[in-house]
C-alpha cells in the first residue's frame, strides 16, 4: 500500500441504533479512518470506545483499504494511548503490539494545550 498514514478516532455524537424486531435502543460509537493524502475514508459503529472495538475497527479498515499504511495516527484516546504527552506518548501495550504485528508505526496526534488568559 502506499499510503503513508491513517488518521483515526471517534468522532461525537453517539448514535442510537435502533433493533428493528424488539426495538431495543443502543448506542453506537462511530470509528472513522481516514487517509491523509486522498482523504478517502472507512467509518462503521462500533459499540464502545474499549480497546477491542477500537483494534477490530482498525483491522476491518485495513481490510477496507486494501493494506496498512506506514503510520499510524490516532488520537489520544485511551484504547491507544496509555499517556498523552506533546513530545514523549506513551502507547497502550496492547496498541503497540497490534502495530508491530501489522509493521506499522503509530505516531498519536499532539495534546491540544489550552491556554488561559491571564488577567
Amino acid at each position: 500500500m502506499a499510503v503513508e498514514k491513517l488518521f483515526l478516532d471517534y468522532c461525537a455524537p453517539i448514535v442510537p441504533v435502533v433493533n428493528p424486531d424488539t426495538g431495543v435502543i443502543r448506542h453506537a460509537q462511530i470509528y472513522v479512518a481516514t487517509l491523509g493524502a486522498s482523504n478517502y475514508t472507512y467509518i462503521e459503529a462500533s459499540p464502545a470506545q474499549d480497546q477491542e472495538s477500537w483494534l477490530m475497527a482498525h483491522v476491518r479498515a485495513f481490510e477496507f483499504l486494501g493494506g496498512v499504511p506506514q503510520l499510524l495516527v490516532p488520537d489520544n484516546l485511551r484504547a491507544a494511548v496509555k499517556k498523552a504527552d506533546r513530545y514523549d506518548p506513551v502507547l497502550n501495550e496492547n496498541y503497540q503490539k497490534f502495530a508491530r504485528h501489522y509493521n506499522t508505526a503509530v505516531l498519536p496526534a499532539r495534546p491540544i494545550i489550552l491556554r488561559t488568559k491571564q488577567r
